[in-house]
């Protein structure tokens, strides 16, 4: 087959169901669901300090957040092509015709609200453009070191053709995933000023609407590569058009964080005009 040929080659996309023989090593799976959800368990106690030593309400908001955010995964896991073995501890939930395990409401928690979090008081430190930019790549590194070692040793499956591949692992994923998880922390630091009383308790679907915002603004070319038939070339130039507006979405991001560096909140300085108390 010549270069062009398997350029042009065509490649099928479409869903398919989990196969009914698909089942991790048992070891690997419950190691796995420990790697994966042990962190979300982890945080509840420290959340619960921060609330009552602290004072500090957004961490335990934020996980509530997290639990209701995972509900958005057999979405994600239609359109982006992955199985999870039938033997995996749960579900805790089905969705799209897929068992959801256990270990992803607590994984939201961690490694979607947490890791958000942890953006915010980035931002709320003060960042510059670069600075934003390393830590939505430190975001990006955390998803693909918490994921890597799932896909390698087949706790789960990235079924398909999907591009770049690294030990089962879909690098996309890293920087849709770590695109999603810094638009939680933006979006929890423009909010988080405004919200007093009763009004805090909209802290919890910062989450959801967040990530569900970040994947239809960057996901949609690599899911089209995915589920519409089309050349193999194809399939590779879209999964890197949703890295180019990965890349767009966080200069965006960076332009206002860093503009809001110096005024009292991240609008203020937007504006030119004083918030009122």
């Amino acid at each position: 087959m010549s270069l062009m040929d398997k350029l042009m080659q065509p490649m099928i996309g479409g869903t398919l169901p989990v196969p009914a023989d698909y089942a991790a090593n048992e070891l690997v799976g419950n190691l796995f669901t420990v790697w994966a959800g042990g962190f979300g368990i982890a945080v509840i106690p420290w959340a619960l300090y921060c609330f009552f030593k602290k004072g500090n309400d957004i961490p335990l908001l934020m996980i509530f957040g997290g639990l209701i955010c995972s509900l958005i995964e057999p979405m994600l896991d239609h359109l982006g092509h992955l199985w999870y073995p039938t033997n995996l501890p749960g579900p805790a939930f089905i969705g799209y015709d897929l068992n959801i395990p256990y270990l992803i409401p607590p994984c939201y928690v961690f490694f979607i609200s947490m890791t958000g979090y942890w953006a915010y008081t980035r931002m709320k430190a003060g960042l510059t453009v670069k600075g934003v930019f390393i830590t939505w790549f430190l975001i990006a590194m955390t998803d693909v070191i918490m994921e890597m070692p799932g896909t390698a040793t087949q706790a789960y499956i990235y079924y398909g053709d999907a591009s770049f591949k690294v030990f089962g692992f879909p690098l996309a994923w890293g920087w849709l995933n770590g695109t999603s998880m810094l638009l939680v922390g933006f979006l929890l630091y423009l909010v988080e000023p405004y919200l007093r009383g009763w009004n805090r308790l909209f802290i919890i679907p910062v989450s959801v609407v967040a990530m569900g915002a970040s994947y239809g603004m960057t996901a949609w070319p690599y899911f089209m590569s995915l589920n519409h038939d089309m050349p193999w070339i194809a399939t590779r130039l879209l999964t890197l058009l949703s890295l180019v507006l990965c890349l767009m979405v966080v200069r965006f991001t960076a332009a206002i964080v860093a503009s809001g560096h110096e005024a009292k909140n991240p609008i203020e300085k937007l504006n030119g005009n004083p918030v009122p108390a």
